[in-house]
C-alpha cells in the first residue's frame, strides 16, 4: 500500500491534535516547515492564538479580543501565514505542516491558494483541523492519498501504534529543554499545564486533559510559584459566570520565553545532527572544525 501524502488530524479542542502531529512529523522527511498555532493569551471570551512560522520561529498574533469577543485577524493569515506556506512550498523536499488550519475564507485569497497548493503538492503533509472545520477543508484535499486520523473516535495511543507499523522512526535528535536553579524549575510538563490552563481557562480542565489529579496539578503550580517568586495563575471564584483560572502576565511571559528557547534549541540540535549524522554511516567528511 502506498504511503498517504496527506495526514489529516481532526478532533475536538484539547484532544492532542498538535502532539500527534509533532510525533508524526518526526517520522516523515525532514525538514518540517509550515505553520502552527500557539495559545498566547486569554480574554473573557476565550483563548487567543498566534501563528508560528516553523522555519524561522517567528510568532505573530492571529486573533484578538474586541468588544467582548475573540475575532480572527484574517490579514495575518493572508499575509505572514500565506507567506510561510509559500516559502515552505519553494523548499527542496521535506514535510509540510499546517497546525489548526484556517479553512478557506473570502478575506484570505492568498491563504486559500497557498493552503490548496500545500494539500495538493504531493509532498508529505500533516494538517490538523478542528472537527467543526473539517467539512470546509475537504474540498481542497487531493482525490487520493489522504489518511484521516480522528481523535474523537480513536485514542492518540492507538493511532500512534497503527502508524508506527508503516512509519518506523528514523535516526533523529531528541532534545528536552529544562530550566534549573538548585533543582528543576521548568520543563515540558509545566509548559503543557500552563498552555492548557490558557486554552481551557481552568486548572481542573487542564489537569483532566493531562490525565492528572487536580491535587497534583495544584501542587505543581504551587511549586512553580515558589521557585519563580510570582503567581502563575489568576483565580476567579465561582458564581453565575462560573469560576476558573487564567495565566498572569508573568505566567504568559514565562511560557513565551520558554517556547522561544525550546524552538531555538531544537533548531540548533537539528542543524548539528545534520552535520554529524546526515551522511552517517555512508561516509563523507564531518562538516565542522571539531575533531572526532
Amino acid at each position: 500500500m502506498a504511503q498517504p501524502s496527506v495526514f489529516l488530524i481532526t478532533g475536538a479542542p484539547c484532544t492532542g491534535k498538535s502532539t500527534l502531529a509533532e510525533w508524526l512529523c518526526r517520522r516523515l522527511p525532514q525538514p518540517v516547515t509550515g505553520v502552527c498555532t500557539l495559545c498566547t493569551g486569554r480574554c473573557g471570551a476565550g483563548p487567543l492564538f498566534s501563528l508560528r512560522d516553523l522555519a524561522t520561529g517567528a510568532v505573530t498574533p492571529c486573533t484578538r479580543a474586541a468588544d467582548g469577543e475573540v475575532s480572527t485577524l484574517y490579514n495575518i493569515w493572508d499575509g505572514s501565514g500565506a507567506g510561510s506556506l509559500q516559502k515552505a512550498l519553494q523548499g527542496e523536499g521535506g514535510t509540510l505542516r499546517v497546525d489548526e488550519a484556517l479553512p478557506p475564507h473570502p478575506d484570505c485569497p492568498a491563504w486559500n491558494e497557498a493552503l490548496a497548493a500545500v494539500l495538493q503538492s504531493g509532498r508529505p503533509v500533516v494538517v490538523t483541523v478542528a472537527a467543526d472545520r473539517l467539512a470546509a477543508i475537504r474540498p481542497l484535499l487531493p482525490g487520493a492519498g489522504v489518511q484521516l486520523l480522528d481523535l474523537d473516535t480513536a485514542s492518540p495511543e492507538s493511532l500512534r501504534a497503527a502508524l508506527a507499523e508503516t512509519l518506523p522512526a528514523p535516526l533523529h535528535p531528541g532534545v528536552t529543554v529544562r530550566l534549573f536553579r538548585e533543582e528543576k524549575c521548568f520543563g515540558p510538563g509545566p509548559m503543557q499545564l500552563l498552555e492548557l490552563v490558557g486554552r481551557t481557562g481552568s486548572l481542573h480542565r487542564a489537569a483532566a486533559v493531562m490525565g492528572m489529579a487536580y491535587s497534583k496539578a495544584w501542587k505543581i503550580l504551587r511549586e512553580l510559584e515558589g521557585q519563580w517568586g510570582f503567581a502563575m495563575l489568576e483565580r476567579r471564584p465561582g458564581g453565575t459566570g462560573g469560576g476558573g483560572s487564567s495565566l498572569t502576565p508573568e505566567g504568559w511571559a514565562l511560557l513565551a520565553r520558554y517556547r522561544a528557547l525550546r524552538w531555538e534549541t531544537e533548531a540548533a540540535a537539528r542543524q548539528a545532527f545534520a552535520r554529524y549524522f546526515g551522511n552517517f554511516p555512508d561516509g563523507g567528511e564531518i562538516r565542522s572544525n571539531e575533531k572526532i
